[in-house]
């Protein structure tokens, strides 16, 4: 029974998570709120188990009551996030009061319902089991949710949606409720002398009845403890592998598992309390080491391995390095359910489903304090290692009174003599000033061989550092594997939004999702005429670091007095401002990592259309070189379905590395709307202006119709991506390991690209009908540079005749920026 409600509660609070996230946006707060609303629930309803415990006879109807009343309430948040994510929902829906109450209101009462389980399942163990009983059953509880969240993330939520998962772990209640309504109000008593001794032990403690102070310090300082390593092991995994929902599903799953091995160690051995926080403690203490020597200077796991060999390494590495360390701090709170069962058996002891529900109450408490602090001050304060190495020592400081009092009474707390328990305080202070020393030298990212490291840094998201790769290289790389910009890539950066803006042509008030570097922001800022932008950045961290090192790079335009910066989901910021924007842009976003598929889901493209004003333009830029053909199908038929009038633009002529727009206006124009007397305006004013830009793409008309494609060609049928199905995210997640179905680029793409450009030929005005063909010239030069050969030297000669007059004429090209490996004007490949 505890399995399957152990399943469905891990099940309940990984769908509540997801979907709140969708209503409420990514931000860290939103998880802390979501997970801080679980945990306090659950320590509510254990408290008040604890203060209203059920009679034995009555114990199996609290556990009806408590199961069914999940089973109804758990629909609940998956009803009303379905309801306020459709179009016209109200705005106040994710306003600043909602997002502190909704996870409250939603999650908090079938949280605490969930709390009231545990402790009437061990009121009805009787007394000779109750000792071995309750340690036992609470790992089979644990296993629970480790099934519980494998399904919902492996086969739920990709196969089925949330609501369907909501569904079989709300009938998982019910299937929990009927059994407890058919059960026996008493279990035959067992006799068992380990189970007798047992018992013994947890009478006799010296520290009285289990509702004494040290029990409930242990059982917060042990809920604190393994949430705040939950979240220091979950950064040290994203920074070796991809950081999609599968990795972190994958991470907590090995914390389940280890704390399950733990609970098993004490319901079926003899474990001391002393060995429970020494073996905590130690493991705190050597698990960087291992983790480190597991993946010596951070290397990452290569995505392009098979998934076999990827997840097969991705286990070694949690089987060794993070299942140990759970299984150590996973012996605490099971030995003091064990003793509290002893001491509730003893004559005038509390009742011991009242001690068991106290310590579950504190434990629940810590467990969401411990993962506030862990984000919030731990691991900002600390960083990857020495975090893990504080919380050892909190072991440590927490087994000195044992310590103490047994060498005082001359009786061994771990052993049966009391210098054992000296000696190994002694290795936990030693161990404790070499995690300390040992934790700050460990490297929390790996550059890449000549990278000198600027600064690093920890927060919430996860770790961001700058790193210098030469004077003029400068980049930001986020949880050490992805780049989200340079230096070097200036101009690509600017041309994300000088190109939807320029098209636009009168662009006044502009919203930018995504900051990264700064640079599109810059190139927003360069537009002529431009009177405001708004850039929405998730991670504070990346926004300092553009401010900091990229000045230089981006213009200062963090200063610039038109540009405010808001910290937050972007998806969610821009569906709050209805008909304020000219031009929105959104950046690239890798469609696997978790929670970026949200991007380009229905519901988004929806809300940035009520952001935008009857003329207004919104481009979303795609990197071609992170989707397959399906996934970028999938993106094209959900855009078309709420932008009608889409067309595709090009920000660059590569191959094998594409980037590409797809674009509309509010009012439905298509190209053929396209106002280009103002485009050449536009050009004019910023080829001559004081920030005048020296891209020969972004200085002419002819500049644009090259970068421009044609009408987005109707999808073939298939899925649309939306907040529900998030069918995007689970499809890259798995594609991305072992890549089994190629990206979109090369050949392929550029024969895409040929058909588009050949049916917007028509609708090209005649005077830019040349450059627009030009366009695509340079993308098939860019596919015979790839191939080399004859036709590749032969297209290579044709290079001056295909160039546009214009950007041939213009002296203040700066021709390096030339977004091709093909430079026009030179030899250079």
């Amino acid at each position: 029974m505890l399995f399957a409600s152990g399943a469905a509660a891990l099940a309940h609070q990984t769908l509540w998570t997801r979907r709140l996230v969708d209503l409420l946006g990514a931000g860290p707060e939103t998880f802390s709120r979501v997970i801080g609303a679980f945990f306090v629930g659950l320590a509510l309803g254990a408290a008040w188990a604890a203060w209203r415990p059920a009679a034995p006879g009555r114990a199996w109807r609290r556990v009806v009551k408590a199961e069914g009343f999940v089973a109804v309430a758990a629909l609940v948040p998956l009803l009303v996030v379905e309801t306020l994510t459709q179009p016209g929902a109200p705005v106040w829906a994710t306003g600043g009061v909602a997002r502190l109450l909704w996870p409250l209101v939603l999650i908090g009462p079938p949280a605490f319902a969930l709390g009231m389980v545990f402790p009437a399942v061990a009121g009805v163990i009787p007394a000779a089991r109750r000792v071995a009983g309750v340690p036992r059953l609470y790992a089979w509880n644990t296993v629970g949710g480790l099934f519980g969240v494998a399904l919902v993330f492996f086969v739920g939520l990709p196969g089925f949606g949330p609501m369907t998962t909501g569904l079989v772990a709300c009938g998982t209640n019910l299937l929990v409720a009927a059994v407890a309504m058919g059960c026996q109000r008493g279990i035959r008593p067992g006799s068992d002398a380990r189970d007798a001794a047992w018992r013994m032990e947890g009478a006799n403690l010296r520290e009285g009845s289990g509702g004494s102070p040290g029990w409930s310090l242990r059982a917060f300082w042990s809920g604190f403890a393994v949430l705040a390593l939950e979240v220091a092991v979950q950064h040290q995994v994203t920074q070796v592998t991809i950081n999609s929902h599968f990795s972190a599903a994958g991470v907590l799953a090995f914390v389940l598992a280890g704390l399950a091995l733990g609970s098993f160690l004490v319901g079926y051995g003899r474990i001391t309390l002393g060995q429970a926080i020494v073996g905590a403690a130690l493991m705190c203490f050597v698990q960087p080491l291992v983790f480190l020597a597991m993946q010596p200077g951070l290397r990452s796991i290569p995505y392009e391995w098979a998934p076999l060999a990827y997840f097969g390494r991705l286990g070694v590495l949690g089987g060794v390095a993070v299942v140990p360390l759970f299984v150590g701090v996973g012996l605490l709170f099971p030995w003091l359910l064990r003793a509290a069962a002893g001491a509730g058996s003893a004559e005038g002891a509390a009742p011991a489903p009242s001690v068991v529900a106290r310590l579950l109450a504190w434990n629940g408490l810590g467990g969401w304090l411990g993962a506030e602090v862990a984000q919030g001050l731990l691991m900002p304060g600390f960083g990857l290692w020495t975090t893990v190495a504080v919380i050892g020592l909190g072991y440590a400081v927490l087994g000195v009174p044992g310590w103490v009092r047994a060498g005082w009474a001359g009786e061994g707390v771990v052993g049966r003599r009391p210098g054992w328990g000296l000696g190994l305080l002694v290795a936990a202070a030693v161990a404790a000033v070499g995690g300390f020393t040992v934790g700050s030298r460990l490297p929390q990212v790996s550059p890449e061989p000549g990278d000198r490291l600027v600064k690093v840094a920890v927060g919430r998201e996860g770790v961001v550092a700058t790193v210098q790769g030469g004077p003029e290289d400068w980049r930001i790389v986020f949880n050490n594997t992805y780049t989200l910009g340079g230096s070097l890539a200036v101009g690509n950066q600017e041309r994300q939004a000088l190109i939807p803006l320029l098209l636009h042509a009168r662009a006044e008030r502009v919203a930018l999702l995504g900051l990264a570097t700064g640079s599109t922001a810059a190139g927003a800022a360069r537009v002529p005429g431009v009177q405001r932008i708004e850039a929405f950045e998730l991670s504070p961290l990346v926004a300092g670091m553009a401010r900091d090192h990229f000045g230089p790079w981006n213009r200062d335009v963090l200063d610039d007095a038109r540009l405010t910066l808001t910290l937050g989901d972007a998806r969610i910021a821009v569906g709050r401002t209805a008909g304020g924007y000219d031009g929105v842009v959104g950046d690239l976003f890798l469609p696997w990592r978790t929670g970026e598929g949200r991007l380009y889901s229905r519901e988004h493209f929806q809300a940035v259309r009520r952001s935008l004003r009857p003329g207004g333009l919104f481009c979303q830029w795609l990197p071609l070189f992170q989707l397959t053909r399906p996934q970028f199908e999938t993106i094209a038929r959900t855009f078309h379905e709420v932008f009608p009038g889409a067309f595709l633009v090009r920000g660059d002529f590569y191959a094998e590395l594409p980037i590409v727009g797809i674009a509309a206006f509010a009012d439905g124009r298509g190209v053929e709307g396209l106002d280009w007397s103002a485009i050449e305006e536009a050009c004019a004013s910023l080829r001559e202006g004081v920030q005048g830009t020296r891209d020969a793409l972004m200085r002419h008309p002819e500049g644009l119709a090259m970068c421009l494609l044609g009408p987005l060609p109707p999808p073939p049928p298939g899925p649309v991506n939306t907040l529900a199905n998030a069918w995007l995210e689970w499809d890259a997640g798995r594609n991305v390991v072992g890549l089994r179905s190629p990206w979109f680029v090369g050949v392929p793409w550029a024969e895409y690209a040929r058909d588009v450009h050949r049916a917007a030929m028509p609708r090209m005005p005649e005077t830019f009908r040349g450059a627009h063909d030009a366009g695509q010239f340079f993308l098939t030069l860019e596919v015979a540079a790839v191939v080399g050969g004859p036709v590749f030297e032969n297209l290579r000669a044709q290079v001056a005749d295909r160039l546009p007059e214009a950007l041939q004429r213009d002296a203040e090209v700066d021709w390096s920026r030339w977004p091709g490996r093909v430079k026009p004007g030179s030899r250079e490949r």
